[in-house]
Parts: C-alpha cells; structure tokens; sequence
C-alpha cells in the first residue's frame, strides 16, 4: 500500500499591488501631469525664491554671501598705538633704563648714607664738638682719707680728647693706684664730662711708723694714710708693721679681727696685738682685755662677747665661743 499523501499547505495569498499616488506621476517620468487639487484643478504654484524639492532631485541652495572685513587705513610705521611698548627692542630698552634708574637711586642712597656715616664719625671721634671738658669732671666718694686733687689729676690728660675715645679704664687704673682708694668706676657723662665714683678704703687700726706719726691701716693690711696722731675711734696695733715671717701673719690677723667688729665694739678697742696667728688680745678703753684667739669664727665671738659685756669682768675668753668664760 501507499503511504497517505501529506496534507497540502495553504498557499499564501499573493501581496496586491500599491495603488498609484494620486497627484504625483510616477518616479522616472518628468513629463507626467502635475498633481492637482482637491476639485480637480491644478496645485498652486510654488512662490518664488523657495523651490519645492522633487523625489530624486537635489534640493537647490542659496549660495552665502562673504562677509568683507572693513578696510583700515594703512598706519605708518614707527606710529604710537597708546601701549608702553610691543616690540621686544622697545622693551629691552626701556628695561635697561628702568635697570638704570634704579642702580642711579642705589648709588646715590649709598652715598648718602655714606656722607651722613662719615659725618657722624667725625662729630664723634675727631671733632672738638663733643670733648671732654674740664669744667664736667664729676666726683663722687672722695674726701677724707681720698684726695680729691690727686683724682683730678688722673683724669686731666684725658681734657681736649673727644668723649667716645676718652679711655675710662685707663682713667680707672690711674685712679686706683692711690692708696686710699679701693675700688673706682669711670663713665662718660655726655656731652663733655665724665664722672668719676671711688670706694675709699676704711682704716681699722693705726701703727706707730719711724720717725713719728702713725699710719693708717685697712683690715688688708693696706697703708690707707700718714696722720700724726692716732684718730679716736681707732685702735693702735702694737705688733711691728715689718714683712718678716714671724710678724707678718700675727699681723694679718690682728687686722682681720678688727675689721669683723662692727662699729660700735671697734670703738671701744684701745689697742690690738698678738704674739702670732693664733692669740690675738684685744684691751678695751675701760681695761678689760680679750683673749680672741685666732681669726676664724670671728662673727660668733662678737656674738658671744656683746653677751658677756653685759656682766662687768676684767678677762673675756672668746677664744672658744662655744665655751667662753670670765674672770677678774
């Protein structure tokens, strides 16, 4: 037997043709019938200037007009244009004399500068303007035992010289050289003086001297003054005022005792001597004698004999202060 046939398919129906664009010819034909209106009669016309586009021609374009830049005058060469400069020759120029103005301003501030420094430096050093003058010379601290013509005179070789080259520690040197003068300071007074400060040196005993006279001394040993009597208020120091090695440090601390008294109990010393360093005697001006010792704790033996003075005794040992006695 035969297999069954297979069902026919359908068959597609075939696609109608479009239907002609009323109004318009067909594509490929220029002579057809323009298109017409809704009532049969022709289209209006295009108005002119504008070109209706056909299918298939190139739409038609108005060519653009060229804008034409104004024409400026021909500007001659070398002519200001109201800027400082725009060629770079007429801009190095004026740099270069900017450069020199400024190195012209320099130069004369410089010297300005200089003139005025010059000046100064001549006004201050060389010039009689500002010198020391006699009449501003000041002292200060001088009197009693310091003379105050022999510290004028060490400063006169200084009058005429102008004040900032007058030399004050030179002055200062020549100053201290007088025995009676301890300590000194120079310092300028402007405009024309100086003053000169002194720190005399303060007697604490008088020694007896050859040939009469006695002679004052500092707790230092230093010979202060020569006066030819022994002052009130000063002890008399027995031990002899020769450099040998047996005498000198006996009277070194005889002095060094009495300069630790103060005033009041140095007053009341009529005489101080030791047989060396370490007994030093003290004799009162009511004869009362004090056996100090050496020079060491010398502010603790005031102490304890200011209490011991209280009680009337004719021996006052200090010489051990925290063990001192009394005796008739």
């Amino acid at each position: 037997m035969r297999p069954p046939a297979a069902p026919r398919q359908p068959r597609r129906p075939e696609p109608e043709p479009a239907a002609p664009d009323r109004g318009r010819p067909p594509a490929g034909r220029p002579d057809a019938a323009p298109a017409r209106g809704k009532r049969g009669g022709r289209a209006p016309a295009a108005p002119k200037g504008d070109r209706v586009g056909r299918p298939g021609d190139a739409l038609e374009r108005r060519p653009s007009v060229p804008a034409v830049a104004p024409v400026l005058p021909d500007r001659p060469r070398g002519a200001a244009t109201g800027a400082v400069s725009t060629g770079l020759a007429a801009r190095l120029a004026e740099k270069a004399a900017a450069d020199r103005r400024l190195l012209l301003h320099r130069t004369g501030v410089a010297l300005a500068v200089l003139a005025l420094l010059g000046g100064l430096a001549w006004v201050l050093l060389l010039s009689p303007l500002l010198a020391l003058r006699a009449d501003s010379i000041e002292l200060a601290g001088v009197g009693g035992e310091v003379d105050a013509a022999q510290v004028r005179a060490a400063v006169e070789p200084e009058i005429g010289t102008p004040l900032l080259r007058v030399d004050t520690s030179a002055v200062a040197e020549r100053v201290a050289t007088l025995p009676a003068v301890e300590q000194v300071q120079v310092a300028r007074s402007w405009p024309h003086g100086v003053t000169v400060t002194v720190v005399p040196r303060e007697p604490v005993a008088a020694a007896p001297v050859e040939g009469g006279g006695w002679v004052l001394l500092d707790d230092d040993g230093v010979q202060v003054t020569t006066v030819p009597e022994v002052p009130a208020d000063l002890p008399e120091v027995t031990v002899p005022l020769s450099t040998s090695a047996e005498t000198a440090p006996a009277l070194e601390a005889v002095l060094s005792v009495l300069g630790a008294l103060p005033p009041d109990l140095l007053g009341q010393v009529a005489k101080a001597g030791a047989t060396s360093a370490e007994h030093v005697t003290l004799t009162l001006a009511d004869g009362a004698t004090v056996r100090w010792g050496d020079a060491g704790e010398s502010q603790l033996k005031v102490e304890v004999l200011s209490v011991l003075r209280q009680q009337p005794a004719g021996v006052y040992d200090v010489s051990v202060p925290r063990s001192p006695t009394t005796s008739a």
